[in-house]
């Protein structure tokens, strides 16, 4: 069994419905995408044991149990692990592979280089420690890493010259097998092998199951390059691997939240600052593989890098590179350090509280950063600088392959290139953004110190209204103070209408999507069922912002018209009743003033 393909395992892993096999011995609740039961491994009153088909794993959050549908199949149902291996594929359909004499010898060989690995990795550990480490040492402790940490993240020291060499010889270490593992370098010329790491203060890498794959190595003088990663090998390659996140992957499945940050240090600073959540990517800017990887912790990692230009340009390509894998639910967050500090300066500066509030409260999502991107230091002061502008938007949305996600990135692309190219807009935030129109209606103030009108829109109004708010938010949440006036007496109406308006209170920004998948998650979609006809032709229709803009200033100033005509009725048929001069002088007052309004409406 042990020759077993890591390939076919993930394959058995994929077409196994853990949802399924789960359920043999857990009743499952479905809540959202996940389904939730009482955990098989620890006795519970309250169910904390959560399984996800999708991304292949269950979790307990009150015990800690983790796995996939092989460990479950070994820990809950009492399989060995042939025996779970052969039980799965069976239930899936798939034959157990014949292993070839070749295949059980490269896995053979495999196994080889990790032994290897391990050993160089022990060896550069026990080095730091040596009178030949105390400078790489006190490099580590001077950038305030404590004995604790250095041996979590087994740092150590490669030496000057060729000890590693000599040690593997002496081990009986064959030639070729120090070549494929990384850590011995073959000139091709007539010199003799050297070790590939000399003189550097040593990161190992490990996989998702903490094994030693590769080896990172910073210089303590001013040689180049000043990091150097081992060579791709059969165990490893730089852009399928991220650094310690087998040291995260417990943190970032518990908050669903993964950072990506640009090095060691940075990760490690991290770490030790209780932030145990942290990965970097591997002397590369972030690749689709490392998205891909991210995205089984976490549907959207944090891209947390410094301010400069490299980090900037790191913050660039991993936005470029997510385009064309973006799915619902699933993408990337950024956020700048501010003050060209990097995390550990940071955390020393302000204190871990302090960064853990920075990275809720000004990270932006990928769309922000696009945006961001296409319009840095860009002048659109004329029509062909405009249109350049909408060129690359247009060379952008091309990069999404996913048909829906691209249509909302073109809704949100348009809005903000209407906001940023029409050259007459009120920057109050009035209503709409209409009242400085002489022909409008009264603005804010005058509405709040003249008149309280109760706005009572039919049936057909409220669900138009209601469908523009789903689809448009971020034009309905500069005007929810007014929105939260119409008084809506149809119960299902009234509800659909309280939940977002709640949403868009509690995130000014939220978009159409976030709102969408909010109704999802929660189980709402029975508030939404008398919308659809509405919200179906608004998506055809596929307004211009400007365009809903008017709809929803058109639609005000009727409901206004309505509500003054009638608090006017109510009026008039006061006065006959008023029980002195001064109480009838009062509400004729009252009257003129909504007839003036009523002109102004007009």
């Amino acid at each position: 069994m042990a020759a077993i393909s890591p390939q076919f395992l993930d394959e058995l892993r994929t077409r196994t419905s853990l949802v399924s096999l789960v359920g043999q011995t857990v009743k499952l609740t479905r809540k959202g995408r996940d389904y939730w039961g009482r955990c098989p491994f620890h006795n519970e009153k309250t169910a904390s044991f959560t399984v996800n088909d999708e991304k292949e794993f269950y979790h307990c959050f009150g015990c800690g149990e983790h796995g996939d549908a092989i460990d479950f199949a070994m820990k809950a149902m009492g399989y060995s692990f042939p025996d779970a291996v052969e039980f799965l594929a069976r239930n899936a359909g798939m034959e157990m592979p014949k292993i070839s004499a070749e295949e059980y010898e490269q896995e053979k060989k495999r196994a080889d280089i990790y032994d290897v690995l391990e050993q160089t990795c022990r060896f550069f550990e026990e080095q730091l420690y040596k009178p030949g480490g105390q400078d790489a040492l006190f490099y580590l402790q001077k950038r305030g890493l404590s004995d604790e940490t250095i041996k979590q993240f087994r740092l150590g020291f490669a030496p000057s010259g060729n000890a590693l060499k000599a040690l593997l010889v002496r081990q009986e270490v064959p030639e070729d097998l120090m070549k494929r593992a990384g850590v011995v370098t073959f000139p091709e010329d007539d010199r003799s092998p050297y070790d590939y790491f000399r003189n550097r203060v040593i990161f190992p890498i490990t996989d998702r199951r903490g094994r030693i794959i590769a080896f990172g190595g910073r210089v303590l003088d001013d040689g180049e390059p000043k990091y150097l990663n081992s060579p791709d090998t059969p165990v490893f390659s730089k852009g399928d691997n991220l650094y310690a996140l087998h040291l995260s992957a417990e943190q970032a499945r518990k908050t669903q939240e993964i950072i990506v940050v640009e090095g060691y240090m940075d990760v490690i600073a991290l770490h030790s600052a209780g932030i145990k959540r942290a990965v970097a990517p591997l002397g590369t800017a972030l690749t689709e593989r490392q998205i891909e990887l991210l995205w089984k912790y976490a549907p959207e990692p944090l891209c947390c890098f410094d301010g400069d230009t490299a980090g900037q340009r790191a913050a660039s390509r991993a936005a470029d590179r997510a385009l064309s894998l973006l799915k619902a639910g699933y993408s990337l967050k950024f956020i700048t350090l501010p003050d060209s500090l990097d995390p550990d300066d940071y955390i020393k500066e302000r204190g871990t509280a302090s960064f853990e509030q920075f990275l809720q409260d000004q990270n932006r999502p990928l769309f922000k950063q696009l945006w961001q991107m296409l319009t840095h230091d860009r002048n659109i002061s004329t029509p062909e600088r405009k249109a350049g502008l909408e060129k690359e938007i247009e060379d952008t949305l091309r990069k999404i392959k996913d048909e829906s996600v691209r249509t909302f990135y073109r809704q949100e692309f348009k809005s903000a290139l209407w906001e940023i190219t029409t050259p007459f807009k009120n920057k109050k935030k009035t209503p709409f953004n209409k009242s400085n129109s002489s022909s409008a209606f009264y603005d804010t103030e005058t509405r709040l110190s003249v008149h309280h009108p109760v706005l009572m829109p039919d049936r057909s109004e409220t669900r138009m209204m209601l469908a523009y708010l789903v689809l448009y938010p971020e034009i309905m949440s500069e005007n929810i103070e007014y929105l939260k006036t119409w008084d809506l007496t149809e119960k299902k109406l009234s509800e659909s209408f309280e939940l977002i308006t709640s949403l868009m209170i509690e995130n000014p920004d939220i978009s159409a999507q976030q709102i969408e998948e909010y109704i999802r998650f929660e189980e709402k979609s029975d508030l939404f069922d008398v919308l659809k006809i509405e919200i179906e032709i608004l998506k055809r229709k596929k307004s211009h912002p400007q365009e809903v803009k008017e709809y929803l200033l058109s639609l005000e100033l009727k409901l206004q018209k309505k509500a003054i005509e009638r608090d006017q009725k109510s009026i008039a048929a006061q006065i006959p009743q008023a029980s002195s001069e001064e109480e009838e002088k009062s509400l004729w007052e009252q009257y003129e003033k909504l007839s003036k309004l009523l002109k102004a409406l007009a």
